[in-house]
């Protein structure tokens, strides 16, 4: 998946290091919505506020509970052979928890 960004939210690494304090001001301020930093003519990494990495970070984890739930009614419906326990598994594999 690509991102667009504005002209505005990409500045230089070099820049970022010489004015750290502003590009986090401007987004604490809501200035601007995210800095995408590039080297050497290439995008290298995003700056977002903590409120929205937060945010996305409680969506990627929602997002893995629902594939693994998915996962698990799909493997529930399929009819396998036989079924073993989790003790049984454990002490067949010599796993001790």
């Amino acid at each position: 998946m690509s991102v667009a960004y504005k002209k505005d939210e990409i500045v230089s690494a070099s820049r970022v290091a010489r004015s750290f304090g502003k590009v986090l001001a401007a987004l604490k301020a809501q200035h601007k919505r995210r800095i995408a930093i590039s080297k050497n003519n290439e995008l290298e990494a995003v700056i977002v506020p903590i409120q929205e990495y937060e945010t996305m970070a409680e969506a990627l984890a929602l997002l893995e509970h629902i594939e693994i739930h998915r996962l698990i009614e799909q493997r529930k419906r399929k009819r396998y052979g036989k079924r073993i326990s989790l003790d049984a598994l454990l002490k067949d594999q010599e796993i001790a928890i």
